[in-house]
């Protein structure tokens, strides 16, 4: 939200109507599991013109599928009034993650409460946030804010 600030401003003029689709629209741009657990193909099969073989190993980029043009109309672009259409932010089918649920509810209260108590908050002119190391999860060990 904070490198969105048009975004930013729309859910503070109305957080009741678009909390629901800021918190899904954060989870499809900008998810925090980047990959899911490594698969194994069980028989050969073609996807995208690529053969992968029966037994071979499969990394499933979860922030990739949520950018796919084919299933969302400019999906590059982060606009919490997009339709929801089924990200796979918390994985699908058989993996799927049973706490989405709840996380999707955290989500919705702690940023709600986040800009309710702090109306200003915005980043700290030039800084920038610093990230957990690694492919699988996505997230900041440091945010510098002001409010």
């Amino acid at each position: 939200l904070l490198d969105h600030p048009d975004q930013l401003a729309a859910l503070r003029a109305d957080p009741d109507g678009l909390i629901d689709g800021a918190v899904e629209e954060m989870l499809r741009y900008d998810g925090p599991v980047q990959h899911a657990t490594y698969r194994f193909a069980r028989t050969d099969l073609e996807i995208g013109g690529t053969l992968i073989e029966a037994g071979s190993s499969v990394v499933v980029a979860l922030a990739a599928a949520d950018r796919d043009p084919s299933r969302f109309a400019d999906p590059d672009l982060f606009d919490i009034r997009r339709p929801a259409q089924g990200h796979v932010a918390f994985g699908h089918g058989i993996h799927f993650c049973l706490g989405a649920p709840l996380a999707r509810m955290e989500g919705r209260i702690a940023i709600r409460s986040l800009l309710a108590r702090f109306p200003t908050l915005a980043p700290t002119p030039d800084t920038s946030a610093d990230w957990l190391p690694g492919t699988l999860m996505r997230g900041v060990t440091r945010l510098p804010l002001r409010w």
